[in-house]
């Protein structure tokens, strides 16, 4: 039985990879947890559509009932779901028997704070389904004329729910929700080009479910007049945008480049993505622009011509737009004091790299750390090294190119870096953890009990320059870490 703690969606998440040994990749805004052991196989991939909500999808099969209890927390969320393939189980701790929540069927969970869920997903069954996690505060919060209705009418369902602090509502069999479901599940990329594929399809399958919730309405499967094979053309699209960020597309240029009309194109751009042509373009130019604010320090004129605008005013006005916030502005947020930013790596010590030259590795991170509060861990295990440092962004990129340029190890792969809301190792200004006793008892007051063996797993068959393995370590490390 897991105990999963309601936290933030990744969290929640890096909890359940650590718990089934599978392995968790992250993206800018989305995460993919894959699973093939004895547990089970599949995935369970996470979407941050905007602030406040983030769509949950399951594509697994589990070699036993997956059975965990649910503790919600003092922040409610609500968890609006809906089953395209398979069943789940689900009992409040003051029930007596479950209750099976249906193929097809729209469902919303919310509990109240303190309060255990019992969930069980059935052993040897496709399991296929989308949960939409809603944080009130922060979704009522963001403020998109786009979402204006959906807003509208979510106030309602939450204006009941504070009458029912812990609450569950099973709709009618809903076919028309499945049809956005279907494209949510089918989708498993989480870069920037995914995200945006399924963002529309999140927020019709929402509209689908505040209509169901409103009417318990019936309706037949949508239908555009596309087959599959014109469909799954269509989805190449994003990347062919993406590969030419500086160019300006027109229709006649994507009809010439796809070989298809250009109303099957609007029809099927629509469909996937929620948005015609012209929007599709300007939200992953937007997106990528995004991305290069948070990952590099290049100034916004060099993004602005890096994603294919002339003029730096008209690029700030069109982002403005797209995040209610000038990228200048988002620039400078992101180098305040208290912006935290992370890079986690993986390389190989150079030979005969010796415990007095791992030692003044820790010494001098020890003394430029606490300049510039930057905290973390390294682990040195059988010539390799795993580092997570996190701090304000400016300080992490310098030091990280000065990482790089270190001749002490080589083969550096990047696992993850990007901002973060909050500091993993807050009292760390750089604690070692490593297989070597003599180096460990140096630092003992820093390791906080944590154990290697633990921290690895069973690596006797696995590489120990595999990303998988490193990013399993990252996530046990974070959850691990007190």
């Amino acid at each position: 039985m897991m105990y999963l703690k309601e936290n933030s969606p990744i969290e929640m998440l890096r909890q359940m990879a650590v718990y089934l040994g599978a392995d968790l990749k992250e993206d800018h805004g989305a995460a993919i947890l894959l699973l093939d052991n004895k547990n089970g196989k599949g995935s369970i991939s996470l979407y941050e559509v905007f602030p406040g909500l983030t769509a949950w999808v399951y594509r697994i099969t589990f070699s036993s009932d997956f059975k965990f209890d649910f503790i919600f927390q003092d922040e409610q969320q609500y968890y609006f779901g809906y089953h395209h393939s398979g069943y789940q189980l689900q009992k409040f701790s003051n029930e007596e028997q479950p209750t099976k929540l249906l193929k097809n069927q729209n469902f919303i969970i919310v509990g109240e704070p303190g309060i255990t869920s019992d969930f069980t997903i059935p052993k040897d069954i496709t399991y296929e389904c989308c949960y939409l996690i809603i944080n009130p505060e922060d979704f009522l919060s963001y403020s998109s004329q786009r979402r204006k209705d959906l807003t509208l009418r979510l106030k309602e369902v939450f204006a009941f729910q504070v009458k029912q602090k812990t609450y569950r509502y099973l709709g009618d069999i809903d076919a028309k929700t499945d049809a956005y479901v279907s494209l949510i599940i089918d989708n498993e990329r989480t870069d920037l080009i995914g995200r945006l594929a399924i963002e529309g399809s999140i927020l019709n399958m929402l509209s689908s479910q505040l209509e169901s919730y409103n009417e318990d309405m019936s309706s037949e499967l949508l239908t555009i007049g596309l087959t599959k094979a014109e469909l799954s053309k269509i989805t190449e699209i994003g990347d062919f945008i993406r590969a030419n960020l500086e160019s300006n597309f027109t229709m006649d240029t994507l009809v010439k480049q796809f070989g298809m009309g250009p109303k099957k194109l609007q029809k099927g751009i629509k469909h996937l993505y929620g948005c015609t042509v012209n929007e599709l373009t300007i939200n992953i130019k937007m997106a990528h622009a995004k991305e290069l604010i948070e990952t590099t320090d290049m100034t916004i004129s060099e993004i602005c011509y890096s994603v294919g605008y002339s003029s730096r005013s008209y690029f700030s006005k069109v982002f403005q737009k797209r995040y209610h916030i000038l990228p200048s502005d988002f620039k400078a947020a992101h180098y305040k004091n208290d912006f935290l930013f992370e890079v986690s790596y993986r390389s190989i010590a150079k030979p005969n790299l010796s415990e007095s030259d791992i030692q003044s590795i820790l010494n001098r991170s020890k003394v430029e750390n606490n300049k510039r509060q930057i905290t973390g861990s390294l682990i040195y295990h059988n010539n390799v090294f795993f580092q997570l440092i996190e701090g304000p962004k400016r300080d992490i990129l310098n030091l990280y190119d000065n990482i790089q340029n270190d001749e002490r190890h080589y083969d550096i792969v990047t696992m993850w870096q990007g901002p973060k809301t909050k500091r993993e190792f807050e009292n760390w200004d750089m604690a070692l953890i490593t297989d070597n006793s003599n180096i460990a008892d140096a630092v003992s007051k820093e390791i906080k009990g944590l154990n290697l063996e633990y921290l690895m797993g069973d690596i006797k068959n696995q590489s120990l320059l595999s990303e998988r393995l490193w990013r399993k370590v990252r996530n046990t490390l974070k959850l691990e870490k007190h």
